[in-house]
């Protein structure tokens, strides 16, 4: 399988060489144009003074004589042929001195009788490349005969030749500087890519504690740095995971344990209606501790398949957070905890699944019970309050409180923290997931040794509902007091 790197270093080369003969095709063609061009233009300067002297200057006589005073007073370029022609194709004299020529004819001469200047390039009889300028020669404004330079293109083909070969050492340097600039781009580019390659395949291997290098500030850099974020997560939820096996593992082996105990030892002291009474009770409290933990699987379960189902209607936050209070209440007294509930003035109606918020509040309220138990002035605080469109309700105590640490990650699931208290480490994630169906949001501030306190923001139900609920509850109230 071709590397990349080899990849990378053949499409270099052949962009190089792509935009080498370009450029130097172009090159070639201007060098060649200007040279041409430049011969061109010095024959017509050369052919146009000749001219302009045998009209200025010539004596009268024949086109024979006055080719004759052209050679005698004009200064030859010594590489041009320079002929004189009849207006009938009719050969007169060359510059040196030939009767006869061996030079073909091309179009300029028809275009010089015709009174033009015209450039013309072909090859010889002998197959030699030439440039010819025709000019016409005139007396008293006729044309009687043309002025004809030629000369060989051998020295432009020559400089060509020259050209062709140094733009060809120069091309082929270009391209071995190019293969070896490309080649240590892709190797630049291969090095941060082999290492990952190396550590992806440890990490598939099972080891997560190997790290990628930032080997530059670029995009690869980059990926490696979110590769080590990506390895660090992962070792973050296996060690959750495991955690968690060892959580509910031990979770569920304490209540079995006394269901089995006391179910032998009930078995053993069937007579004793006390003992009796009280394996009973420790059964039914270690069978609900049991119900409690899987209902939590479940509903995690659910809402990591995206299959749990809210059944919202209109709600009396009111009547829900009493009911909670009330159901707490018992408790409270008999673990010597102060409980307070502090209401909003203005009754407030939401749209929720009762069952399901009432699981997120009872599931707050019953960590601060485990927080707070056995602290001297134990306290729990709910109480409500109406922010714009939204209600807000917190769950204040004045447990032991969390770090910073702590506090970063206590949403996250199966986490625990340094708590030694029991559970599976899924409620309060839970119960965010729960506020997040609701179109709500789970706050929670804690300061260590201080307290804790939860806020759950919810949005309020429409004013229109709002207020046809309340007139409906006004008139129930007055029909019942009739």
């Amino acid at each position: 399988m071709p590397s990349i790197g080899r990849k990378l270093t053949y499409s270099y080369v052949l962009i190089s060489l792509i935009t080498v003969l370009v450029l130097e095709s172009l090159f070639g063609m201007a060098i060649y144009q200007y040279y041409v061009s430049g011969m061109s233009q010095t024959l017509v300067n050369h052919a146009e003074a000749s001219a302009t002297m045998y009209d200025k200057y010539a004596p009268a006589g024949t086109i024979d004589d006055k080719a004759a005073y052209i050679y005698e007073n004009m200064k030859v370029d010594e590489n041009a042929l320079v002929e004189v022609y009849g207006p009938n194709r009719q050969f007169i004299i060359d510059n040196t001195g030939n009767k006869s020529s061996h030079v073909t004819l091309g179009k300029d001469y028809e275009e010089a009788l015709l009174g033009d200047t015209a450039i013309w390039r072909g090859r010889t009889k002998t197959n030699e490349s030439i440039m010819s300028v025709s000019v016409p020669l005139k007396d008293r404004d006729q044309v009687v005969g043309v002025l004809r330079y030629v000369s060989s293109m051998a020295p432009a083909h020559s400089v060509m030749r020259s050209n062709a070969v140094m733009a060809l050492i120069l091309g082929l340097t270009i391209l071995l500087v190019a293969a070896l600039l490309g080649y240590m781009m892709s190797h630049r580019i291969l090095v941060p890519i082999k290492d990952l390659i190396r550590v992806t395949q440890e990490v598939t291997a099972g080891n997560l504690t190997v790290k990628a290098k930032r080997y530059y500030h670029d995009e690869i850099g980059h990926l490696a740095n979110v590769f080590n974020k990506m390895t660090d997560e992962i070792q973050r939820s296996n060690q959750a995971k495991t955690d968690f096996i060892s959580s509910i593992s031990h979770e569920l082996r304490t209540p079995l344990t006394s269901i089995k105990g006391w179910a032998e030892t009930i078995d053993d002291n069937i007579k004793d209606d006390e003992t009796v009474q009280l394996g009973i009770d420790i059964i039914d409290r270690e069978t609900n501790r049991l119900i409690h933990l899987v209902n939590d699987l479940l509903d995690f379960s659910k809402l990591q398949s995206h299959r749990i189902e809210l059944n919202i209607d209109t709600l009396w936050l009111d009547d829900l957070l009493k009911g909670i209070y009330h159901q707490f209440a018992a408790k409270a007294n008999q673990e010597n905890v102060i409980m307070r509930l502090h209401l909003d003035s203005q009754e407030p109606i939401i749209l929720a699944d009762e069952d399901r918020l009432r699981q997120v509040l009872i599931n707050i309220i019953d960590n601060s019970f485990k927080f707070v138990k056995g602290r001297p002035n134990a306290e729990i605080i709910i109480q409500s309050h109406m922010l714009d469109d939204q209600v807000v309700i917190t769950i204040e105590d004045n447990g032991p409180g969390m770090s910073s640490e702590e506090l970063v990650r206590v949403k996250e699931k199966f986490y625990k923290g340094s708590t030694k208290q029991s559970g599976t480490g899924l409620g309060l994630s839970i119960a965010n997931e729960i506020v997040e169906l609701h179109k709500g949001t789970l706050y929670i501030d804690s300061i260590r040794g201080i307290g804790t306190k939860v806020s759950v923001v919810l949005p309020i139900a429409d004013r229109d509902l709002e207020d046809s609920m309340m007139t409906d509850t006004a008139s129930k109230r007055k029909s019942t007091d009739a």
